[in-house]
């Protein structure tokens, strides 16, 4: 989207196109005062999201990429592109780089192709190159220890540069906190939010301690903090509340679930403990991007944030809404669509930069399957054209309570009156 004041939202409701007899996305002008008809459609889906029982949100690299901003001290992103990651790892040593480039034969197996007709540069591409060179053990041993060294320090850099969010100025932080505002608090009749993240950073966790949230991430609240996905089952009370099942949760909590790892997460003694990012301690726990992630998802931590996701979205009412997420991932696009089959009262909203776009990273199969459902008259499916930061900007804030909190509340009255 060239213009940042628009975005492009898609759903049944909107009328075919008399030309095409298509269903083609309505563009809403931001910069309009006068909003009520252009968004209309957008404010019922996302509202019967937010009300739904089951509600999970799944955050791709596009949530963090809003803070992708020069930094002032080296005038470098503050949070990485894929592009970026290519060209950081080229410059750490570029003669290193261009051995790797000529021995997993990238230029040849790279189909897409720059203007001038170079290969088209992909870091999660040249990743699995290495791998598979690795793994099929076809290469010198020179050029087995090049590779190798490229890889754990590829790895090094990435790791690194994903761990930015103290460099974040604070009035920075405005979409991700209005987002954790609207989306976070549900009522005691609803379930916790569900916030699965295939990002390694800590922006999330930051957005919840400036808007006082409690993150329930799978791991123990002592000190040493070690994984235990037992955690995910357990909530929090107000103990002084305890004499109204209602008031006894307390609003403010969200279960987080980084299915890619985190930085600051280290493997040590065959356990995964919560560190600071900068700890040098352990083994990072963090899964890189190349064609390998879908088998290393069935590790542990990995496969209890997976066998997560895929419970809960065979639950009954219940939502996703993908933000800045390209559905790259395989073992995700498995999950969602397979809901999308099985599940008659799923619901899936998709949120991220030009989704519409054939030539842009959004994978083409979800987009065409995705379209075509809404095509045919799909109720339960929207996509909108829109970056992290325009999506929470509306994003409403719904403090008032609804009709069923109101019945809830005169049903506990009238069951303590008889008791």
């Amino acid at each position: 989207m060239e213009n940042e004041n628009i975005v492009r939202f898609l759903s049944s409701d909107i009328k075919r196109n008399t030309a095409s007899s298509k269903r083609e996305p309505i563009e809403i002008d931001l910069s309009n005062d006068d909003l009520d008809d252009e968004l209309a459609t957008f404010f019922r889906f996302i509202n019967k999201v937010l009300d739904t029982d089951n509600l999970v949100i799944l955050a791709g690299s596009g949530t963090s990429l809003t803070f992708n901003k020069l930094s002032q001290q080296n005038k470098a992103p503050i949070a990485p592109s894929m592009w970026h990651l290519w060209d950081y790892c080229k410059k750490a040593d570029e003669n290193l780089f261009q051995l790797v480039l000529k021995a997993t034969n990238y230029d040849a197996l790279q189909k897409h192709r720059e203007e001038n007709g170079d290969a088209k540069p992909d870091i999660e591409l040249l990743l699995s190159l290495c791998d598979s060179s690795l793994a099929v053990g076809n290469l010198s041993n020179q050029r087995n220890n090049q590779v190798s060294k490229f890889l754990e320090q590829a790895k090094n850099i990435i790791l690194a540069k994903t761990t930015f969010t103290e460099s974040i100025p604070e009035s920075d932080w405005v979409s991700h906190d209005k987002f954790m505002r609207a989306v976070g608090r549900r009522s005691a009749q609803q379930q916790r939010l569900k916030l699965f993240t295939t990002n390694y950073d800590l922006a999330f966790e930051h957005a919840a301690s400036n808007t006082g949230f409690v993150v329930i991430d799978g791991f123990e609240f002592s000190n040493p903090s070690f994984f235990n996905p037992m955690w995910f089952k357990y909530d929090i009370v107000n103990r002084g509340h305890s004499k109204s099942s209602e008031g006894a949760y307390i609003s403010n909590v969200v279960q987080l679930y980084k299915m890619h790892g985190s930085v600051d997460w280290r493997k040590f003694n065959g356990r995964v403990r919560k560190l600071g990012a900068d700890s040098k301690i352990g083994e990072p726990v963090f899964i890189y991007p190349s064609s390998s992630k879908y088998q290393t998802s069935y590790d542990s931590p990995y496969l209890d944030m997976m066998t997560s996701f895929l419970e809960v979205v065979k639950q009954p009412k219940t939502a996703v809404l993908c933000l800045g997420f390209g559905f790259n991932d395989k073992h995700i696009n498995n999950a969602l669509t397979m809901a999308l089959r099985t599940n008659p009262e799923f619901m899936l909203m998709v949120a991220t930069k030009d989704p519409f776009s054939v030539t842009g990273s959004f994978n083409n199969e979800i987009r065409n399957l995705l379209m075509a459902a809404i095509d045919h008259g799909d109720g339960r499916i929207a996509i909108m054209d829109s970056t992290f930061k325009q999506f929470s900007s509306l994003l409403p804030e719904r403090r008032s309570t609804t009709p069923e909190d109101e019945l809830f509340k005169a049903f506990e009255k009238i069951t303590a009156s008889i008791k």
